[in-house]
């Protein structure tokens, strides 16, 4: 089952938002199982016969359900349907190992096929099914789209740091005389050019327990 978060409408070139009054569900569900089949088939994964045959049942095999559009203000019900969409494959509460019978325990509700609500496994075997919900290394588990996609946030935030007025850069102060004065015992004059005193100074300094130690 695929669950995502979609805008309540549309985006215009412009960034103007437009809302939509209803979604059809029915449609919805056909432009996604279009779009898979159309997936599948261009990575080979069926033939293009499978895909026309699949597209004339009369029970689609998909189905779609839209829920009620939560408001952009209310920030609590957005994180707690975008939690639900991440959420585990499993739930801790309905796990059990059994140590007596080594074997892990897992109820839910009545599974009208099993004609059970739990299923017992041995605990490698158990192991071996959380490890297929394990992302391969590098894989995204949540995805942006449209307005939402990283590239587009990103040239949006280019763009209206563009549109802010640079501040000027302050100007350097030069180091007066007497500063200059002051640090030549320290550090050394090495050259004096035109007038005004210029220093290189070649040295490290490293703060050790509360100890300057120079090294030239």
């Amino acid at each position: 089952m695929d669950t995502f978060l979609a805008t309540d409408g549309a985006f215009s070139d412009d960034g103007a938002f437009h809302s939509l009054e209803t979604w059809d569900a029915e449609a919805v569900m056909k432009l996604f199982r279009e779009r898979l089949l159309a997936r599948l088939t261009l990575r080979h994964a069926i033939s293009e016969d499978l895909a026309r045959k699949l597209l004339t049942w009369r029970h689609p095999g998909f189905s779609a359900h839209v829920g009620e559009a939560i408001p952009f203000d209310d920030k609590k019900a957005i994180e707690d349907v975008a939690c639900y969409v991440v959420r585990n494959p499993l739930s801790l509460k309905k796990l059990v190992y059994l140590d007596s019978e080594k074997a892990v325990l897992y109820r839910s509700k009545m599974n009208p096929s099993l004609g059970r609500n739990f299923e017992a496994m041995d605990p490698l075997e158990w192991l071996a099914r959380m490890a297929d919900h394990i992302p391969d290394a590098g894989k995204h588990r949540t995805h942006f789209y449209g307005f939402y996609a990283s590239r587009v946030r990103a040239s949006r935030r280019e763009t209206e740091a563009s549109d802010v007025p640079a501040e000027p850069a302050p100007a350097k102060r030069r180091c007066s005389p007497s500063w200059a004065r002051l640090i030549m015992p320290a550090a050394g004059l090495c050259r004096v050019a035109r007038g005004a005193a210029c220093y290189s100074l070649d040295l490290v300094a490293v703060r050790a327990r509360g100890r300057l130690i120079r090294s030239a």
